[in-house]
């Protein structure tokens, strides 16, 4: 009787080894793909900081001094490259909570991606594998793409601001 235990304890953790394999390549696949959009994400995370800071080295140069007269021509450029700038300066604010949102839910994904490591490195995986390696991959996906996209906005803020800031200078040697 104690060789039939045994025999099915060792029988069963060879099956559980085995069952894990299977999910060797997806979890690796899953590994790799993750740390290059983590990659992705903290390199954004850390470009949208430099912008935002880079923005608001701009925020008292476009004050337009109400003691001067100005031409009505110096008057309107002035007052829409600040607006144009105000817009930048609100629009990369209100990308920097979205992202900061975006990588706090990474982080926790990320818990996700570690667990699976450790349970196929421990050989033992739980729950629907495929499912969750499937919305992990999607996840990294979806974080690249938008990383992506965030960075093309993030340089086209920048561009709009540096822009802005040319012409509000040009405008205020009008007089």
């Amino acid at each position: 009787m104690k060789n039939v235990l045994l025999g099915l304890a060792f029988t069963s953790i060879i099956l559980s080894c085995k069952n894990v394999e299977q999910f060797r390549a997806p979890i690796e696949l899953l590994t790799a793909e993750w740390a290059k959009a983590q990659e992705a994400v903290m390199n954004t995370h850390g470009q949208l900081d430099a912008s935002a800071t880079f923005m608001q080295t701009f925020v008292d140069s476009f004050k337009i001094d109400s003691t001067m007269k100005w031409s009505k021509n110096a008057m309107m450029t002035m007052d829409s490259m600040r607006i144009a700038f105000e817009a930048q300066h609100n629009g990369i604010n209100r990308l920097k909570t979205e992202v900061d949102e975006f990588k706090t839910k990474w982080v926790e994904l990320t818990k996700d991606v570690d667990a699976l490591s450790m349970g196929l490195k421990d050989g033992k995986l739980e729950g629907d594998v495929l499912t969750k390696v499937n919305d992990l991959k999607t996840n990294a996906e979806m974080a690249l793409t938008q990383s992506e996209a965030w960075n093309k906005n993030i340089m086209g803020a920048q561009a709009t601001v540096v822009q802005a800031w040319d012409y509000f200078k040009k405008a205020k040697s009008l007089k």
